[in-house]
């Protein structure tokens, strides 16, 4: 019988942004790894941690910060570009028919999923997954809406953490959709909340009456509220000061997503009496369609936006609502969101070591992501940082700069196509390219399905919001004898003919499009599109 193999450590040194208080920070420290955990961080000067004193320390020259964990995606329909929005909408109900959207988002991938034959669900994981290693984003949320496509789990469970699995016991897995049925019993709903470590629902999306009555609808006719500990309200964007105090005296949370709630509505959530009233708060960028093309986008969108409204965010707590705050609302904190001795070695490196620590990471471009890690592996990085940690994979460029990204899965089904980055990019390409074949194609299967001679067994992609799948994104309790939230099953199919699009590129720093759409978005007040231009 063979030994068995011994631990794998290795080390690296940077600037040491723990994240675990203001101002704690090593600025020259030395972070060993053990496995998939962290077994120490020693400032520059003190010997190396037992068993690691044969070990060289990699020189990153950078910042290290922990990876960036993202609360609020859609993860599948990231493919799509920006969206340019027609009107200013008053709630969620409204966007979702505007003509425009139907050929630019739900018609594409209505065709997408129901004209695959199997080859384009690998490609979209893998793209996506793609676009948030690049940005540093390690975990992140929305990987599918759907009980007739399993399947779909098993390719996002690949490099990328997703919050919907998780590691149980360590990391529980958080629950981001409901029964139908439950989402319309206040009874069923509240139990749902009750027995989760961590419920992530969409809540009072919009700006109006009418987005505000589905928090209202949350109370009962007792007086009582279906709020919990668990519960973290993505958006909130029609609530008040006062529906804040109320959240916070159940101690539930909020999910902040400001760029995509200004180009629909104007407006963001009031993030300042989320605050003043005791709520933790989490970043997320919603979707490309109508968002940041990544966390580390969005971070740059919450810090223009606190500075244009005066919201008095600091650098640092904009940083923590990416790292240890969504920790936090995962019940994760014990083990992610810091970097702290025996927690998982999840961690981002970014180039450069000067100047404010948190500032910094808010700067920073994708071509500044030196590298990223996940439970110890390399998963991302430069081709000088991948090979001294000892990873590999598949070479490509950000700009002019080589870059090596690692997808491999141990875990991953034998069933499940590998593909690389670059095949995926060139079917996605082609897809896109041919909407309009593939329009005909998803008609007739959508046709079949509604006559029963078709059934939705072999579909191989999942999307949230666009088929009735019989679960929801969010609760759809009565409010004075009225059902709240939208009815996705009246939700128009894009009768116009579909035309070709390009597929939303892996980065910011690669698509001058998209700040130029941003620059043209109706919505947005004036400067902000410019001021977010400057980070890039």
């Amino acid at each position: 019988m063979s030994p068995a193999a011994g631990p794998t450590r290795w080390a690296l040194t940077g600037r040491v942004v723990t994240m675990s208080a203001e101002g704690d920070v090593i600025e020259n420290g030395t972070i060993f790894i053990e496995d998939n955990r962290i077994a120490g961080i020693t400032p520059k000067g003190q010997p190396a941690l037992a068993g690691f004193e044969a070990v060289q320390a990699m020189k990153t020259g950078g910042t290290i910060y922990p990876g960036l964990i993202e609360l609020h995606n859609h993860l599948s329909y990231n493919i799509l570009p920006l969206w340019r929005v027609p009107q200013l909408f008053g709630n969620r109900d409204q966007w979702q028919n505007a003509k425009s959207y139907r050929t630019s988002v739900t018609g594409p991938m209505s065709a997408i999923a129901l004209a695959d034959d199997g080859s384009l669900l690998p490609a979209l994981v893998r793209y996506v997954e793609a676009k948030c290693l690049v940005a540093g984003t390690t975990t992140s949320q929305g990987i599918t809406l759907s009980n007739w496509s399993g399947t779909i789990h098993k390719y996002y469970k690949g490099a990328l953490r997703a919050t919907e699995i998780g590691s149980p016991p360590d990391l529980p897995r958080a629950h981001s959709k409901i029964p139908d049925i439950d989402a319309e019993d206040w009874l069923k709903f509240d139990n749902e909340l009750k027995s989760s470590a961590c419920f992530l629902l969409h809540l009072s999306e919009g700006i109006d009456v009418k987005a505000h009555s589905h928090f209202l609808a949350l109370r009962n006719s007792a007086g009582q509220w279906a709020l919990e500990p668990s519960l973290a309200g993505i958006h909130c964007t029609a609530l008040d000061a006062t529906d804040f105090g109320t959240m916070a005296q159940h101690q539930a949370k909020v999910v902040w997503s400001p760029l995509s709630n200004l180009l629909l509505y104007g407006k963001t959530t009031d993030v300042v009496a989320a605050r003043t009233a005791g709520l933790t708060i989490a970043l997320g960028s919603d979707w490309s369609p109508s968002g940041s093309k990544n966390l580390l986008g969005e971070l740059k969108a919450a810090k223009v936006v606190t500075a244009h409204f005066g919201l008095g965010f600091s650098d640092y707590e904009i940083v923590t609502m990416a790292t240890r705050n969504p920790a936090a609302i995962l019940k994760w904190d014990g083990k992610l969101g810091t970097i702290a001795q025996g927690k998982f070695a999840d961690l981002l490196v970014v180039k450069g070591s000067g100047g404010d620590p948190y500032g910094h990471l808010i700067s920073s471009r994708e071509q500044d992501i030196v590298l990223v890690t996940i439970g110890g592996r390399p998963r991302y990085g430069s081709n000088k940082a991948m090979q001294q940690a000892g990873g590999s994979g598949e070479a490509f460029k950000i700009g002019r700069a080589a870059r090596v990204i690692d997808f491999s899965s141990p875990d991953q089904d034998p069933g499940i196509e590998k593909i690389t980055l670059a095949e995926a990019t060139a079917r996605l390409s082609a897809a896109l390219g041919k909407l309009g074949t593939m329009q005909q194609h998803s008609l007739a299967m959508t046709e079949a399905i509604a006559s029963g001679t078709a059934s939705r067994t072999g579909w191989r992609l999942a999307l949230d919001e666009q088929f009735g799948n019989n679960v929801e994104l969010r609760p759809q309790l009565e409010y004075n004898g009225t059902r709240t939230g939208p009815d996705l099953r009246a939700v128009a199919a894009a009768a116009e003919p579909l035309h070709p699009i390009k597929l939303d590129a892996l980065t910011v720093a690669g698509d001058r499009v998209f700040l130029e759409t941003l620059k043209s978005e109706p919505n947005l007040p004036q400067g902000m599109a410019a001021a977010i231009a400057a980070f890039y």
